[in-house]
């Protein structure tokens, strides 16, 4: 089964927005936005994806259907990939999330909690903007090839309601995006109940937001099922 985009969509697979309701309606707009007007591209490991550049994404309810029915991943693993983003623990990987964020170090230096240091800002001033965890290392990233696609994660605390954005170098948009969702509103709900706020919205921007090659015939007949492909 032929997978081709049109020359029209092909030059302008750039800079799209999505206001979701939940995470399960967030993956489907996506992936729909991706499958239509994604340009066709080999990667740098040579694989084939689709794939949509600056995605961006606000999930209003993150606690409302959090896991799309389609998706691969249950309930079980999903929660053991969200305590993992939320300890500092790193049982043999080349890094985890959970790691970068609760124990970010340079090569000599003692670890650092950022979302901890992050809840303290906005304890001492809710109204900060500084509120800002990072994932990457440069002197450990630039000479790996297993690095981080999470990079930035940011809290904004406005109207008793703590809110979180995240920008992501690249996004496996199919396998990724809801355990990615699922992870970051369990972190959100532990930032806001520690600093004594309601758990707003999540927000991503996705620098190349994309379907691999090898989902590329499920991912069509989940949307032709749904009447959207």
């Amino acid at each position: 089964m032929p997978h081709t985009a049109s020359s029209e969509l092909k030059s302008n697979g750039l800079g799209r927005f999505i206001r979701a309701r939940s995470i399960s309606d967030a993956w489907h707009r996506g992936l729909n936005l991706i499958w239509r007007q994604g340009e066709e591209i080999s990667d740098e490991r040579g694989t084939k994806i689709r794939e949509l550049l600056s995605l961006q994404v606000v999930v209003e309810n993150p606690y409302q259907e959090m896991i799309p029915e389609e998706y691969s991943w249950n309930e079980e693993r999903l929660e053991e990939y969200a305590h993992q983003l939320l300890c500092g623990d790193n049982p043999g990987f080349e890094y985890t999330y959970g790691e970068r964020l609760r124990a970010w170090r340079l090569p000599g230096t003692p670890p650092l909690d950022q979302i901890d240091m992050a809840i303290q800002r906005l304890k001492e001033s809710p109204a900060t903007r500084r509120a800002t965890s990072v994932t990457w290392i440069p002197p450990v990233d630039g000479e790996r090839n297993e690095v981080p696609c999470m990079i930035v994660d940011d809290f904004k605390l406005r109207g008793g309601r703590l809110h979180l954005a995240i920008f992501f170098r690249s996004h496996d948009f199919a396998g990724a995006y809801p355990a990615n969702l699922y992870g970051l509103a369990r972190l959100l709900e532990y930032a806001a109940r520690e600093v004594g706020a309601q758990p707003g919205s999540i927000s991503t921007t996705s620098s190349s937001a994309h379907i691999y090659e090898h989902d590329w015939d499920w991912i069509e007949e989940m949307l032709l099922g749904r009447g959207e492909a």
